[in-house]
């Protein structure tokens, strides 16, 4: 609800009376996606803090002006100087309007994968985009889109579409600036029974009513913002403006004012952000290390505990060289009496360009190739089985952290022993949470490191026109495929790429050809009760693909 437009509504009806007659000082970013804006009044200096990168878009204020020494950007030069005049949100739309004295202004756009700000001159035409400036630089700014408000039963009724899986789903499309937090609200106030709510189209005119009345008690309440963080440790649950009795005995820590509580939401969910940034890696790195070593020693057990090949090939040597006027030229293979050992005559694998003497010695090299690498076998299997625990040890270690100061410690106080596990590109961690790849054109993979963050990945952060993607019958990572924008084509290539970095992360990398599912988003959903990350996907199309990573 963070990014909800009742949050920033509230903020408008908050901020407005100090933010005007102010005087724009400075625009910079300094941590990537973003922007902030610093203003300066007679007695108090402000900054607002705006992130435009889903799933976390948010805008809140501080008291002061801290700007870093280092790579940051200026933005916004025209501005600096003006008198802001007003601060006002659109009519049932997330866009949040600082007017300045010069008839220029800003523009927050604050939802969906085109959020952005924008400063639109007097003459109504934008001047600058703080993303793809150039792209946007003199074209017309964005008009508002009120989402639609039942103010009526009819109305209510009008908009009632039992298509989808759970009532709470079908309210959201009732009333779209709820979002699923105030959906599920509403329909815990309208008392419905639990089977109700699983079952939209049993929900009679009377529930439908029920539902209606439950909305407006719930928009009545927003209209007196009572803000709280819900959840218990360091990182929060849920943000919310009012009371949310589904959660009624849930640890829920309340704030005066909506601007309070979402500066300490907004800087707990960057510290959760930072944490997994963190903690993801490393504990992906290290289970993969763990796992690598201990099936490399027992692989090297089992054939050290097999017959050595090595006698073998030596054997076959010596019956080539005792005989080799027995081995016919160009044969493929030859069966010779066992010189050595009473019983059955031995069949020898023959190279047809070659002689009996030149197979022998071939055989030797192959016998001395295979007692060198048992050799070495038996000295790699107490290092590699003392990797594979130490690798265990950490990761069980870090399982135990649970907040930000202790996986930083654990980072800066193991290096030395994490080292070993975890590949260079480790230490920079990218701020985007999932496995990023670059397709061209706007299209990009997004890959979840783990159950968490596919959960994240495929319910909250892809666009419903997305597509996704999993290799089918095997574990693996959620994979989507994000198109640019609704009628974005990706192709069958992009398509191909996307499948094969799929079969990839999943448990069937090391097969030749894996089947990977793929769909738009919409029509993939997370069964009652599940854990994170499982799914149920409706409409697939299969492609047969090599796993890889593209160059």
């Amino acid at each position: 609800m963070i990014n909800s437009y009742y949050t920033f509504r509230a903020l408008v009806d908050e901020w407005a009376g100090d933010l005007r007659g102010c005087v724009v000082e400075d625009a910079f970013s300094q941590v990537k996606n973003e922007l902030s804006l610093a203003l300066t009044g007679e007695s108090s200096s402000y900054m607002l803090r705006c992130s435009v990168q889903r799933p976390l878009i948010y805008l809140f204020r501080t008291e002061g002006v801290s700007k870093a020494r280092r790579n940051v950007a200026t933005l916004f030069e025209p501005a600096f100087g003006r008198e802001v005049t007003g601060l006002r949100i659109a009519e049932r739309d997330r866009m949040v309007y600082l007017e300045l004295s010069d008839g220029s202004h800003f523009l927050w756009q604050l939802f969906g994968s085109r959020a952005n700000v924008f400063l639109v001159n007097a003459s109504g035409t934008i001047a600058e985009a703080f993303q793809s400036s150039t792209k946007h630089a003199g074209t017309e700014p964005p008009a508002p889109q009120p989402a639609p408000m039942p103010e009526t039963p009819q109305a209510f009724e009008d908009r009632w579409r039992p298509n989808r899986r759970t009532t709470r789903q079908v309210l959201q499309s009732v009333v779209t600036l709820f979002g699923p937090d105030l959906a599920r609200e509403t329909v815990h106030r309208a008392r419905l029974p639990d089977a109700k709510n699983d079952d939209p189209e049993s929900c009679t005119a009377a529930d439908r009513r029920a539902l209606f009345e439950a909305s407006l008690e719930v928009r009545r309440a927003l209209d007196r913002p009572a803000p709280r963080i819900y959840g218990e440790g360091q990182f929060p649950d849920a943000f919310s403006l009012i009371d949310l009795k589904h959660r009624a005995g849930e640890t829920a820590e309340r704030f005066d004012t909506v601007g309070h509580a979402v500066q300490v939401y907004v800087r707990r969910a960057l510290a959760e952000k930072h944490f997994h940034r963190l903690y993801d890696s490393l504990e992906s790195s290290l289970e993969e290390a763990a796992e690598h070593y201990r099936t490399s020693a027992e692989r090297m057990m089992e054939e050290l505990s097999s017959e050595s090949r090595a006698g073998r090939y030596e054997r076959w040597g010596h019956l080539l060289m005792a005989q080799k006027d027995e081995v016919p030229d160009g044969a493929e293979e030859v069966t010779l009496p066992d010189l050595f050992e009473e019983g059955e005559p031995v069949t020898i694998p023959l190279d047809p360009s070659k002689n009996a003497i030149e197979n022998a010695e071939h055989y030797y090299r192959r016998a001395r190739r295979t007692r060198r690498s048992r050799e070495e076998a038996e000295d790699r299997l107490d290092d590699t089985l003392e990797l594979a625990e130490r690798a265990e040890t950490l990761r069980d270690e870090i399982r135990d952290i649970e907040t930000l100061d202790e996986i930083k410690r654990f980072r800066k106080e193991r290096e030395a022993d994490i080292a070993p596990f975890v590949g260079q590109s480790d230490e920079d961690v990218s701020s985007f949470p999932f496995r990023r790849f670059d397709l061209g054109d706007g299209f990009e993979v997004w890959v979840g490191k783990n159950a968490r963050q596919n959960d994240e990945l495929t319910f909250h952060t892809a666009q419903k026109y997305d597509l996704r993607l999993h290799a089918r019958g095997v574990p693996g990572s959620h994979t989507v495929l994000h198109k640019p924008n609704r009628d974005a084509e990706p192709g069958h290539r992009r398509k191909v790429i996307a499948a094969a970095i799929a079969a990839y992360y999943s448990k069937a990398r090391g097969s030749g050809a894996v089947p990977v599912m793929i769909t738009e988003r919409k029509y993939v959903r997370s069964p009652k009760g599940s854990p994170p990350g499982a799914v149920r996907v409706d409409h697939e199309e299969n492609l047969l693909v090599e796993p890889g990573l593209p160059e």
